[in-house]
């Protein structure tokens, strides 16, 4: 299968999976003969790359074709994060959240529903990177503050790695989402908590409009 027909295939997936999950999370909910309210979790977002970098050693360069030497070489894996509903002081879903792919670097699409009784909740949700930063199998002392040292003023193929790789930082998800504020649900309501893309926070939406992410 030549390269451009495989890109197209995959641009078609990952919109009809996009389509999918904003379809679902507005989807009606009925749950007879049960009066139960839903909460509805739904959302895309880009994991954080966990990565660390470093310079290779001239033995390391030695074994490289010219073309193919890095000034800065670096490695590392998406983040994993740590989903926790509360519903009044009680843990309804705590979980671990990976990214899709067969190595977890693709968007997180996340579709969960809680039943909930109907009146008034307080309602807590939490979204959380639970990796360091720093990969462990690079690290060293001071290897974050190395790291900014090495990725500034590179030339080239370096300067345009480095410049993609702040790209995707600031496209991914902040390594903490929280919603925490008091809901009234009627009988077979659906609240639906998803991430605003656009300014970076959870929000929750329902038949009274739009909340915000309290701090």
């Amino acid at each position: 299968m030549k390269t451009p027909l495989r890109r197209s295939i995959g641009f078609v997936l990952a919109g009809t999976s996009v389509m999918g999950i904003a379809w679902l999370s507005r989807a009606p909910y009925r749950l007879h003969p049960s009066e139960a309210a839903l909460i509805r979790l739904a959302w895309s977002a880009r994991p954080e790359r966990i990565e660390t970098c470093r310079e290779p050693n001239e033995a390391e360069l030695a074994r490289l074709p010219a073309h193919m030497r890095q000034k800065v070489v670096c490695e590392g894996t998406s983040a994993r994060y740590r989903l926790r509903v509360t519903v009044d002081d009680t843990v309804v879903l705590d979980e671990v959240v990976r990214g899709s792919g067969l190595r977890h670097d693709r968007p997180v699409y996340l579709l969960r529903d809680l039943p909930a009784t109907p009146g008034r909740l307080q309602l807590q949700v939490r979204f959380e990177r639970i990796d360091s930063l720093i990969a462990a199998p690079l690290a060293a002392p001071n290897s974050e503050e190395k790291s900014d040292s090495l990725l500034a003023g590179l030339p080239g193929r370096d300067r345009r790695e480095a410049t993609e790789r702040e790209r995707r930082r600031q496209e991914a998800v902040p390594a903490t989402l929280a919603l925490d504020e008091v809901v009234v649900l009627s009988p077979r309501q659906v609240l639906l908590v998803t991430y605003d893309v656009e300014n970076r926070r959870l929000m929750s939406v329902s038949d009274h409009g739009v909340r915000g992410e309290r701090p």
